[in-house]
């Protein structure tokens, strides 16, 4: 089983990173980039083949040609005009899996010149094998192809199949996601050093803090109510902190944020 990365920039490479780390071959992907230094680097880190547009303009169809599963993550402004030009390149069974926010499968579909077609939205924690990845096949899509994919996709992390209505939500939630826990994190660090801690320890406590919690989301049973709950003891510190987040409107921001972000992400798809 060949694969191509068709635009293997941030997203691309950190997925790609991710499948490798899973068991993905190296010598199975042909990726291509669009200038010489970054076809090096993605060469130097993964191990694959990369070829680069600036060296030569036919590179993405060279990926494709043979390829089994063709992933696309070229910048959605970019995807319709890469895809026809590498239609006629494509293996009449191949998979184009498009990891382009905004762009439907209906329109992959018209540019590409295939129904086969599934789109997934990665976050970048795929990078290292903790990330959620979802996935939305379109209707002819064979189901022995969707599960070629979410077990190529495994190695990025959590594999979450939905319908492709739901990719907004989503997008909002968790592809949009690490960035928020990053900005919680950060501002716990500012906080801890108004408190009097250095930099290098508010940080280590922030970091550990966050990877526990993680882990604790991730293999208990309770829910994160519950799990709040639980540390949050009558009269104490952390009631202390919770009744100023409440105070402030913290859960309600978090709500309006995510709501932005997936109204965002339905204009981008209607073209706004």
């Amino acid at each position: 089983m060949t694969l191509a990365f068709l635009g293997t920039g941030s997203m691309g490479s950190a997925l790609l990173a991710g499948m490798i780390g899973g068991g993905v071959a190296a010598g199975d992907v042909v990726a291509t980039t669009r200038s010489r230094e970054s076809a090096a680097a993605v060469r130097e880190r993964l191990g694959v083949t990369a070829l680069s547009l600036e060296e030569d303009e036919t590179a993405n169809r060279t990926a494709v040609t043979g390829a089994d599963f063709v992933f696309v993550g070229v910048e959605p402004v970019h995807v319709r005009d890469t895809l026809a030009e590498v239609a006629g390149a494509l293996e009449p069974d191949a998979v184009l899996v498009s990891m382009a926010a905004g762009v439907s499968i209906e329109q992959l579909a018209v540019a590409a010149g295939s129904s086969r077609i599934i789109r997934i939205m990665p976050n970048t924690p795929a990078a290292i094998g903790h990330g959620v990845v979802s996935i939305s096949a379109g209707r002819e899509v064979p189901a022995q192809a969707v599960r070629t994919v979410s077990e190529l996709l495994a190695g990025a992390g959590d594999v979450v199949e939905m319908p492709e209505s739901d990719i907004h939500a989503m997008t909002a939630v968790a592809g949009s996601g690490a960035a928020y826990f990053y900005l919680l994190a950060d501002a716990l660090v500012t906080a801890g050093v108004e408190q009097g801690l250095s930099s290098e320890v508010a940080t280590r406590l922030v970091v550990g803090t966050a990877n526990g919690a993680g882990r604790m989301l991730a293999q208990r049973p309770e829910s994160p109510a519950e799990l709040r709950e639980s540390v949050t003891s009558t009269g104490g510190t952390t009631a202390a902190a919770m009744a100023v987040f409440e105070s402030e409107g913290f859960r309600d921001a978090v709500v309006r944020a995510v709501g932005a972000a997936t109204a965002r992400s339905r204009e981008i798809e209607a073209g706004g």
